[in-house]
């Protein structure tokens, strides 16, 4: 059973090995959307309603921003040990993970500290509403006190993808989600902690991954790799595989959701705005706003699991020596990718209003139809668009694969985030473009121009790296 856990990404069909490897990835992030929604639902049915919502939805970007910065400095360790498992060098896995694992928790560490005293710092940047303000605080410094834990968890479920074993995060995420609705529901409903219970109740369920995580590597011996306690040391050379890896695919997340945040913020600037000759308040607004994310959330999840997933079958082939299964790999994520957004954008524009509606109370600030309008603009127009950002981010994955992490982060921080900071210091101050639909808007743009770099830019980065393959085969 242990051994069956762990798929080789180099052999069989891999167009429908694919969805086998990459279905409980995509569940897994799934399901840690569920639990922020039970989140966002505790406090909207059983807290201080609408207002708790926002100021949890409000630091959505924020949190995006520190996951996907996180995540991505993970993926230096995701590349390497499957390029080892690939290559069947199973010392230099055991060394990766031992490394891999202190630089989580030091690193965890660090990001911590430096954003539970600076969360009020970074919300007023945002420009955070003040009736929502204390509370975003409140909730923000919580959520950083579990920073070092989500950090061992992500490093841990980005090596178990890489050797092939993308079911057991998503059990072990299921056992800690469980426990983190079960303390919201006590937090919230009995102890009436409000935004605070939510922020404790994940940093419980984290915790509990952490300790699963941790704790899989320790007893699982017949796996490619195992944790010993005694053997935790850091290896200079897989430590700087690891960060020349991971540290541009961070500089990547980062240069990516730093304009998120301030798209998020300028949200709050929109200000008598009309939707159907209806005047629509900026607390309706960012509600809406805030619905929406939460389902886009599971669009993306979905998409962008193909992406991640390419990442290991890449490492796997590129060890391995098999560029004929690199390349068509890539398609095969790309064809995947296409099926899933295509039903959930029918999905979307079916049922916009009852999705909506989940988010959404209706309070003395808040009209649940004006929001809900509010919250549809938005929907629509990122969610018909969002196989661009899925497409963007199998490009970028799969150069990564290939160890090719500075080049993505290059065309993310100019494509992405010069594009959409260009827009907001320009034409978002105009009359005519200061509206939810061109606010949004920016983020489709920017990934067209992204994917139009990156066609010539893999043809080249792939050839040279097919080379390379061709000079160790005749060595």
């Amino acid at each position: 059973m242990q051994k069956s856990s762990e798929i080789d990404l180099t052999k069989g069909n891999l167009f429908w090995k694919m969805p086998k490897f990459v279905l409980p990835l995509m569940m897994t992030t799934i399901f840690q959307l569920l639990y922020t929604t039970v989140d966002l639902w505790a406090v909207s049915n059983y807290g201080d309603g609408s207002s708790s919502m926002s100021a949890v939805g409000s630091n959505s970007a924020l949190i995006n921003l520190i996951i996907t910065v996180l995540v991505s400095l993970a993926t230096g360790a995701n590349v390497c040990i499957s390029m080892a498992k690939g290559a069947n060098d199973q010392a230099r896995a055991n060394r990766i993970l031992h490394t891999a694992l202190i630089v989580a928790f030091i690193g965890g560490i660090f990001v911590g500290i430096f954003g539970f005293f600076l969360s009020p710092v970074l919300l007023k940047l945002m420009d955070t509403p003040e009736f929502i303000y204390d509370k975003a605080t409140t909730y923000l410094k919580i959520y950083f006190l579990g920073v070092p834990l989500l950090m061992i968890y992500n490093y841990g479920s980005q090596m178990l993808r890489a050797l092939g074993d993308s079911k057991r995060p998503l059990f072990i995420l299921i056992i800690s989600g469980i426990f983190n609705v079960v303390c919201d529901l006590i937090f919230v409903i009995c102890f009436h902690m409000d935004v605070a219970g939510v922020g404790y109740a994940t940093v419980i369920s984290e915790g509990i991954a952490a300790i699963l995580t941790i704790g899989w590597f320790i007893i699982n011996k017949n796996g490619f790799v195992r944790l010993k306690l005694k053997e935790i040391k850091i290896s200079k050379r897989e430590l700087l595989d690891i960060l020349k890896i991971g540290i541009p695919a961070g500089i990547q997340g980062l240069a990516f959701c730093i304009p998120n945040v301030l798209i998020q913020s300028s949200l709050y600037s929109i200000k008598d705005y009309t939707i159907d000759g209806v005047k629509i308040s900026v607390d309706e607004i960012v509600t809406g706003a805030s619905a929406s994310s939460q389902i886009e959330g599971y669009v993306f999840a979905m998409l962008d699991a193909f992406a991640v997933g390419l990442i290991s079958f890449t490492g796997q082939n590129y060890g391995a020596g098999k560029k004929d299964n690199m390349r068509k790999c890539y398609w095969f994520a790309v064809s995947w990718m296409m099926i899933f957004w295509f039903i959930a954008s029918i999905i979307c524009f079916a049922i916009p209003k009852q999705l909506l509606g989940i988010f959404i109370t209706e309070t003395e600030k808040i009209n649940v139809d004006n929001a809900i309008a509010a919250g549809r603009e938005r929907l629509y127009l990122m969610v018909f668009t969002y196989f661009l950002d899925g497409w963007m981010g199998i490009n970028s994955d799969y150069l990564r694969g290939m160890k090719r992490s500075t080049p993505p982060a290059i065309i993310t921080m100019i494509g992405c985030s010069g594009t959409r900071i260009l827009f907001l210091l320009t034409l978002f101050k105009t009359p005519t473009f200061h509206t939810i639909f061109w606010l949004y808007a920016a983020f489709p743009i920017s990934w067209i121009l992204v994917n139009l770099v990156y066609i010539p830019i893999i043809l080249i980065y792939e050839h040279k790296t097919f080379n390379s393959l061709k000079q160790i085969e005749l060595i």
